[in-house]
């Protein structure tokens, strides 16, 4: 059995309630008992949880299922129409797609999903007075939110409308330096990009309890300064 395996197991036995929030879960020994395989790969199959945040783990206690009361998130949901308007600048959004796909298989792993699954994928970009800002692709998890319309996101960015329709407890991002050879065509061109050029990549990764709701990858021109409160 591999990591990925007993990770998938865990996740369901919390998804269904059979593991609770605050509950102890059997141990790396037991888990491994039950399912044939060295403890190293029970270990991190519950590493990679609790870098989620999902599990806590506790020397000398134990791991035990995260409890997560429900909370608003503390990021504006308007965050980027503010950063845009806050230097000046007319903030307009644009949807380029929404249509459902099977999710890449970075996507599905990072969302902690089966290889396969079938997400809501959103493009859209964002310009400052005119000029290119941000270029988004954003996936939702059609079990955990319900579908948007192509009116929903008329007007509204994916961000925007999930703050109004999930309740959203907590997330996780990530920040990294990439180029337009390495992601698709369509970001370096919508952000008027030359073959080469440098990118900052914000990554979001957003939960609803042990539901993985959304990611988000946010490109931003060489230069974007990334700011944020704690």
């Amino acid at each position: 059995m591999t990591w990925q395996s007993v990770q998938a197991e865990v996740l369901a036995r919390i998804r269904n309630g059979q593991w609770k929030p605050g509950e102890l879960i059997p141990t790396e020994v037991e888990l491994a008992a039950e399912f044939g395989c060295a403890r190293a790969t029970i270990n991190r199959a519950l590493t990679s949880l609790a870098s989620t945040g999902l599990l806590e783990r506790r020397r000398k206690v134990g791991t035990r299922v995260a409890a997560h009361p429900p909370r608003q998130s503390t990021l504006p949901k308007t965050w980027l129409r503010d950063e845009i308007e806050a230097r000046g600048h007319q903030y307009r959004y644009r949807l380029i797609s929404l249509r459902n796909g099977i999710a890449p298989v970075d996507v599905a792993r990072q969302m902690m999903l089966p290889a396969g699954s079938t997400l809501i994928e959103v493009r859209s970009d964002f310009t400052a007075s005119g000029t290119p800002y941000c270029v988004e692709e954003f996936w939702l998890n059609p079990e955990a939110v319900p579908a948007p319309g192509q009116s929903d996101l008329a007007e509204t960015c994916a961000f925007e409308w999930l703050a109004d329709n999930v309740a959203m407890n907590r997330g996780a991002i990530d920040v990294s330096a990439t180029n337009t050879g390495t992601v698709d065509p369509f970001v370096g061109q919508t952000l008027s990009l030359a073959p080469g050029a440098a990118i900052l990549l914000v990554q979001r990764t957003i939960w609803s309890g042990a539901l993985t709701v959304g990611l988000s990858r946010q490109y931003f021109r060489e230069g974007h300064k990334l700011s944020a409160l704690f």
